[in-house]
């Protein structure tokens, strides 16, 4: 049941606010990746399997992986706002979409800074431990407001 004071959000916006945290994710890994450019080994892991890299390729290639992994989980998650029939799951959804992207910006940025060399293992808790942070910020900041 809506309330009659809940404004809902147009496909447009809604559209244009799930797809942002993904767009500025791969805006910071972009940066990342000329910052570093020139110090990053000719071949990059460009998959990772259960017992850690097994395929690697050029700088560009691991970028054009970046640039999938972004596009996909950004599609997944537009496609989810969008069919939400209940206003309500907008805000859990979009701030999830946040701390998705958060997580994945910092373990992509963290293979560019290692290059060719193993990522080390508290990356993979910082990684999720930063998107739990923006995701609790987000929570925090959105209450009362949908």
């Amino acid at each position: 049941m809506r309330t009659a004071d809940r404004t809902e959000l147009s496909p447009a916006r809604l559209a244009g606010l799930t797809v942002a945290p993904f767009v500025a994710g791969l805006a910071v890994t972009v940066v990342a990746y000329f910052v570093l450019r020139d110090g990053l080994p000719r071949r990059m892991p460009t998959h990772f399997g259960t017992g850690g890299a097994d395929d690697y390729g050029s700088p560009g290639q691991a970028m054009a992986g970046n640039l999938v992994v972004y596009a996909v989980e950004g599609v997944l998650f537009l496609i989810k706002s969008l069919t939400d029939e209940e206003q309500r799951a907008v805000r859990p959804t979009l701030i999830a979409a946040w701390a998705v992207s958060v997580t994945t910006t910092y373990f992509l940025c963290s293979l560019l800074f290692a290059g060719d060399a193993a990522v080390p293992a508290y990356q993979y808790i910082a990684a999720p431990a930063a998107g739990g942070a923006v995701a609790s910020v987000g929570w925090f900041l959105s209450r009362g407001k949908a």
